[in-house]
């Protein structure tokens, strides 16, 4: 079929009009700097303002089928029901809380909308990823000639950095498949985060590749235990592929002792992987550099940008101490983007990521070294470490509260002292009241058979009130005949 195109509808045309995006895109940021000092001012109800999710389902649906939802109805309606990240009350999950600058980027990005699967499709983003993984790094410990790819979240970079192991162990294990090696174990802290264990799963190695050692009291991963397990599983017919340490964990926040996990890995032979989704950026901080001690000798390191890092999710950094090693994962001939899938050209992420389109997302970093520069996310850190033990201290000294343990990182565990039976359950609904009827948001976890309370602390406006508050609200809720009478 020949001819010429058909003419633009008015539409389209409208849909792609400059003038109208400046009006709209000034409006938005207008609303956006109100809705940022409404959250810095406390002046919203709550920093939760969700209703259980039926009632949630009915209110959107009823606005999808009305017909008078414009665009700016849409945007507003979108600001007050969401989780209000920015209001200092927020305590809730590892969520960073966005530096303001990072959403006027994310415009750019989003409307420049380059992908990044070959150099052609973003060729801005290939240059910077290839220096600035190099870049952070260094600054995080490792040597020289490190670097590494930028994927959309921690799960992706565990399982590319697992796959890295796997591979660099048995490099046909991509064209014959896992069954044709033999079994493997992964060791990895009873506390690491569910996507480890998931990885192993989607490598084809099944449950029982994955060993959980034991946690000391402090729920860091036990050495002797590790040494033990290791020399069960190889008598079982196992080759201990990887050894995963967490830094920090999800849960606790407990950072593993990552200097002794260096030392055993580099006398067996093993991959060091270290899962620093959450709390690798303790590398960044004087005061808290020593948590994350050892690091620098990892063989893989993941790092979550949109957690302590202040970026909008999701940008995670899977780091190589030989950036060689980050072409091992994938060998994938694909003719309509490169022409030689063996070829390690640095400039075609493709090559190395499980995604094929990727967002922008080194224009991000670039953005941050450009305004603050790395150090900030030390001071971040800082001041969210800082606030979470202000806030265990201010736990301590109130009767009737009690710790799990000190906080290592951001992270709080606490609950209501209370031996009565039906603990769980009790605590779920303490937690659900103070959802309901309180002004901020904190979440729940249970170890050891124990049902906590958890606090993520990820707001650096959050002060000593605001936590003050929280308490005094639970406090007031156990009060009421709802839990006073149980």
């Amino acid at each position: 079929m020949t001819g010429t195109p058909s003419s633009l509808s008015p539409r389209l045309a409208a849909a792609y009009e400059p003038e109208s995006f400046r009006s709209q895109g000034h409006a938005l940021v207008d609303r956006l700097a109100d809705h940022l000092q409404r959250c810095q001012q406390r002046a919203l109800a709550t920093s939760y303002p969700a209703p259980e999710p039926a009632k949630e389902r009915a209110f959107w649906a009823e606005r999808l089928a009305a017909s008078d939802v414009s665009l700016e109805d849409l945007l507003q309606l979108t600001l007050e029901r969401s989780n209000q990240l920015h209001d200092p009350r927020y305590m809730g999950h590892q969520v960073a809380v966005p530096m303001p600058s990072a959403a006027l980027v994310g415009m750019l990005t989003d409307l420049l909308n380059n992908g990044q699967a070959i150099y052609e499709m973003g060729p801005s983003n290939a240059a910077l990823e290839e220096l600035l993984m190099a870049e952070i790094g260094e600054a995080l410990g490792l040597p020289a000639g490190c670097g590494g790819i930028l994927c959309h979240g921690g799960t992706i970079g565990n399982l590319v950095a697992l796959l890295a192991a796997q591979r660099k162990w048995a490099p046909t294990t991509w064209a014959e498949g896992v069954a044709a090696a033999q079994p493997v174990a992964v060791f990895v802290s009873a506390q690491a985060h569910y996507c480890v264990d998931r990885a192993v799963r989607m490598l084809g190695w099944g449950e029982g590749a994955l060993v959980q050692i034991p946690t000391d009291p402090h729920h860091r991963i036990r050495l002797d235990e590790l040494e033990r397990l290791a020399d069960q599983a190889r008598r079982a017919g196992r080759h201990p592929l990887a050894v995963v340490g967490s830094a920090c964990t999800t849960s606790t926040g407990a950072f593993d002792p990552l200097e002794g996990m260096a030392d055993w890995a580099e006398a067996n032979g093993v991959w060091f992987h270290v899962d620093g989704a959450h709390g690798a950026p303790a590398a960044f901080s004087d005061t808290h550099r020593h948590l994350v001690a050892g690091i620098e000798r990892a063989d893989s390191i993941v790092m979550d940008f949109h957690k302590l890092c202040g970026l909008p999710a999701l940008c995670t950094g899977v780091f190589y101490r030989s950036v060689g090693n980050s072409y091992l994962p994938f060998v994938q001939q694909a003719e309509y983007l490169w022409s030689n899938a063996a070829e390690p050209d640095w400039w075609d992420t493709g090559k190395r990521t499980l995604e094929c389109t990727k967002r922008m997302l080194s224009t991000r970093l670039a953005a941050v070294r450009a305004e603050h520069g790395w150090s900030i996310w030390g001071e971040l850190v800082d001041r969210l470490f800082a606030t979470a033990a202000t806030f265990a201290a201010e736990v301590e000294g109130r009767p009737g509260w009690e710790l799990a343990m000190p906080p290592q990182a951001n992270i709080v565990c606490f609950r209501p002292v209370d031996a009565a039976a039906g603990r769980k359950e009790r605590l779920a609904a303490l937690r659900q009241s103070y959802l309901c009827d309180g002004s901020g948001y904190i979440v729940a976890t249970s170890f050891e058979g124990e049902p906590w309370l958890r606090c993520t602390f990820m707001n650096p406006l959050t002060e000593t009130a605001d936590f003050c508050q929280m308490l005094d609200e639970l406090t007031q809720l156990l009060a009421t005949p709802q839990f006073a009478d149980k």
